[in-house]
């Protein structure tokens, strides 16, 4: 290890604005969990979080433009967060801190809602298929993140890199989060405020390659539209299309759970057939509302749709990223992880059409 590494990491140990505890200190009860604004900046003040902050640039950026609010950068490459911290220091910036650790943690070291705002800024794309569980836009990360941001609170995202981009977005449309904004081009687009205001030190030496930055802004989906979606289809007044009816059942499917064609044909009771589902995920896209088609595979757990997702892999690795096992187009466990809308959904299915 580099002498000035060695400097950094002494100097880390030395800001009272940098926090960085043990894995024993986050599983035995981390201190400041629920206390942030009491305890650690002791002012009332929405917080904002920028994950895999690297040398803070929006930590410190933000905060210095919004003074009303408080920002913690979070990383583990402490050599990295220097940088931040000790600019922190200079400027005497009494709204930022910074917070040493895996992201995998953030949901021991944050309360329900006490997050008002996350920035993701060029994080690791994880290129390769066994790393997708890794990306910061994976399902399991967004529902450690789901436990600690506000109803209703922003999460956004800015990279160079199209793999993670695009999968992020199709993640979001299979799990029905709502887009508020995306372009593969931030500053060929109109988009101004902080996506374009703040830029970091990957992001210039970006720029001055001749990259495109891409940028998007989400906001987890509502957690009442599953028992929304419960009541409807026991509503004996409500009568939409097969095809509604179809999405509303597959919209139920719980995390890491799979059904069939056949399941939700049987269960509607309509006389449709398995193919008539089929047909219905295959238009899926064209739904007002997400649908999560991933969770929908034949009788035999085949991915017989998984052409029917922007690419032969995708719906695979949706499964993947939910923990749900494939070999070669199969999943492993099917019978294990089968949910049945007939026995599932409490009430009487809807009417047949016709």
């Amino acid at each position: 290890m580099s002498k000035n590494k060695l400097q950094k990491f002494a100097e880390n140990a030395t800001f009272p604005h940098l926090i960085q505890p043990t894995k024993e200190e986050m599983f035995r009860g981390f201190p400041l969990k629920n206390r942030w604004n009491h305890d650690f900046f002791q002012v009332d003040q929405p917080i904002t979080l920028e994950l895999g902050c690297g040398k803070g640039e929006y930590t410190v950026g933000l905060a210095q433009s919004y003074p009303e609010r408080n920002f913690i950068g979070v990383d583990r490459k402490g050599a990295r967060m220097w940088r931040g911290a000790r600019t922190t220091l200079d400027n005497k910036l009494t709204n930022a801190g910074f917070l040493r650790i895996p992201i995998d943690f953030i949901d021991l070291c944050f309360g329900e809602n006490e997050v008002d705002e996350i920035w993701m800024t060029f994080p690791d794309p994880q290129p390769k298929k066994r790393q997708i569980k890794r990306r910061l836009t994976s399902p399991g990360f967004l529902e450690k993140y789901r436990r600690i941001l506000r109803p209703g609170g922003l999460i956004h995202l800015k990279t160079d890199n199209t793999l993670i981009f695009d999968y992020t977005i199709e993640t979001l449309r299979q799990l029905g989060h709502r887009l508020y904004f995306y372009t593969h081009d931030l500053y060929g687009s109109e988009k101004g405020g902080d996506a374009s205001g703040i830029k970091t030190h990957y992001e210039s030496m970006f720029l001055a390659e001749g990259k495109k930055i891409a940028y998007l802004c989400f906001s987890f989906n509502d957690t009442k539209a599953h028992e929304r979606q419960r009541n409807s289809l026991s509503h004996p007044e409500y009568e939409p299309s097969f095809f509604e009816r179809v999405y509303q059942v597959v919209r139920m499917v719980p995390y890491g759970r799979v059904t069939s064609y056949g399941a939700i044909a049987t269960f509607l009771g309509s006389g449709q057939s398995a193919r008539m589902v089929g047909w219905a995920m295959n238009a899926s896209h064209t739904s007002a509302a997400s649908v999560p088609a991933h969770r929908v595979v034949n009788r035999n757990g085949m991915l017989t749709g998984k052409h029917h997702f922007g690419g032969p892999s995708v719906m695979e690795q949706l499964l993947e990223n939910e923990g749900i096992r494939v070999k070669e187009d199969r999943i492993t466990d099917f019978k294990r992880l089968f949910w049945d809308p007939a026995r599932e959904i409490t009430g009487d299915p809807p009417a047949p059409e016709g």
